[in-house]
């Protein structure tokens, strides 16, 4: 496994592009701060093997419902995979097993405590935004000592809306008492999220991240800026 790369050498390495001032940053989490994505596009598998099923059986589950929503892909897995038990049932051992995963197992993006302790010296607020689950979240962050470095989390199911538009990014700037988004830095590893918040104003960051490689092309052209970890955000700061 490579080390960390430092912070101090990859300043010395970044070209200063990046020159607008950052009054606040709005993250998202899955993707973003939570190296999650594996353990969600390998979740079939996970629990498939787990059941007695080999490597071999469960080979290219992930790609076959990786586009079908939650339902839709455990209905897939009990008839393609025969299973004798309910479709409730196979919902509930998939969310125990994903529970377990963030209370456990889910790690941060690299630099991310080191990025965080940047805007914090510099006063800069911070604020979390996601499509995703609370209870999730919350325990993988406060498990991974960086929740309190937010001032809250605001969720698209509260607020009846998704990242395919930029409600819930006004959301969080307003939350952070800022009403200009071109002073507000939106952290996103998804293309749709991207595309609505920059549509929006806000200067955008996008993350490198497993599941995005297919999109990454089109999310480098549309970001303001892009990296692949947070140690090289530190340095475009």
């Amino acid at each position: 496994m490579e080390e960390p790369i430092s912070i101090k050498p990859i300043r010395k390495m970044c070209k200063r592009r990046w020159r607008i001032l950052i009054k606040g940053v709005i993250f998202d989490i899955d993707g973003t701060l939570l190296d999650s994505m594996p353990l969600w596009n390998h979740l079939g598998e996970r629990y498939l093997q787990k059941l007695g099923f080999t490597e071999e059986e469960t080979e290219g589950l992930s790609q076959r419902i990786s586009a079908m929503p939650f339902v839709e892909g455990i209905r897939y897995i009990k008839k393609a995979y025969t299973l004798n038990l309910a479709e409730e049932r196979i919902r509930e051992q998939l969310q125990e097993m994903i529970a377990k995963a963030y209370c456990d197992e889910v790690v941060l993006k690299a630099g991310v405590k080191e990025y965080l302790q940047f805007l914090k010296e510099r006063g800069i607020p911070c604020i979390l935004a996601t499509a995703g689950d609370a209870f999730l979240a919350t325990a993988a962050l406060k498990r991974l000592k960086v929740w309190e470095e937010f001032r809250g989390l605001l969720l698209c199911e509260e607020f009846n809306t998704s990242k395919r538009e930029a409600k819930i990014y006004q959301l969080a700037m307003e939350r952070l008492s800022l009403s200009r988004p071109e002073e507000v830095l939106v952290c996103e590893d998804v293309l749709h999220a991207v595309k609505s918040a920059k549509q929006a104003g806000f200067q955008v960051c996008g993350i490198l991240d497993e599941a995005n490689r297919e999109d990454w092309e089109k999310i480098q052209k549309m970001a303001d800026l892009t990296a692949k970890d947070f140690y090289e955000l530190v340095c475009y700061s």
